[in-house]
């Protein structure tokens, strides 16, 4: 393996034997041992510049470069997360492992993720949207444990704006507003308002493919009751964690306009 990017911090040597699972650099040259922090280790030039060609790769939907490239990076930093999604997406949906991407959401679990990693995730996740929708929830997931800070707040609302209505509107079912996901939804509609995200709820009352506006099928009285206690109520319970002001009265006004429309449809 190519170790130019690396070197002795005590002689600056690059003459070294370097062990990647305990970030030991063990020098020929002075003989001194010392071990990179995590963070130093993510910012030495090999590590940089392959991961700036995994990431440029994958965005290009060149994908056997960019998996070429994530395994350099770690082989020296084993747990760079950006990487490691990448090696995951390939294996699992151009190699047909299944369970890789599972895998990789476990598997970075406990990792103290870098600011420069979540930009580089961001990037990532947006490029394989159509292939997240299965993992939305360990996406907000992942993104809210480690966008907790203040100065983060803006830029993962801005994420989750995009990410969120698009995958809403390519849902098949009304059953993915539940379990963990909606538990998501819920805490990020009460710290980051998320007004895209809530339109894109409000407006898949109409759209979803198991709503009965879609053909309407109003008169199937037993599926429109199931739908509106199970989804459109559950649409009200999100809505109605949305931050105080304009948008929320907005919001609550357009949703409860929805409701009585709907109630009027199945008594019809």
């Amino acid at each position: 393996m190519d170790m130019l990017a690396l070197e002795c911090p005590g002689c600056g040597s690059t003459n070294i034997q370097f062990d990647a699972k305990s970030r030991r650099v063990i020098c020929n040259q002075c003989g001194a041992t010392n071990t990179y922090s995590r963070t130093s280790l993510n910012a030495s030039g090999k590590v940089v510049y392959g991961k700036r060609n995994a990431v440029t790769n994958f965005l290009d939907a060149k994908f056997d470069l960019a998996r070429h490239y994530a395994l350099d990076v770690l082989n020296i930093s084993l747990d760079h997360v950006p990487s490691l999604f990448i090696v995951a997406y390939c294996d699992e949906f151009r190699e047909g492992r299944n369970g890789e991407m599972q895998r990789f959401f476990s598997q970075i679990q406990n990792v103290q993720i870098e600011y420069d990693e979540l930009v580089d995730l961001r990037q990532l996740f947006m490029s394989s949207i159509q292939r997240m929708q299965e993992y939305e929830d360990e996406v907000l997931g992942l993104l809210g444990k480690n966008m907790q800070a203040p100065e983060d707040e803006q830029e993962l609302m801005e994420f989750l704006d995009i990410f969120c209505p698009y995958l809403i509107s390519k849902r098949t079912s009304s059953s993915f507003l539940g379990g963990e996901l909606l538990k998501q939804y819920k805490e990020a509609v009460q710290r980051y308002g998320i007004p895209k995200t809530c339109f894109a709820l409000l407006k898949s009352i109409e759209t979803n493919p198991e709503s009965p506006y879609v053909g309407n099928t109003f008169y199937l009285r037993a599926k429109a009751e199931y739908f509106f206690e199970h989804y459109v109520k559950t649409v009200g319970e999100v809505l109605s964690l949305m931050p105080e002001g304009a948008y929320k009265e907005k919001f609550l006004r357009a949703y409860q306009q929805k409701v009585s429309q709907y109630q009027q449809s199945m008594n019809v």
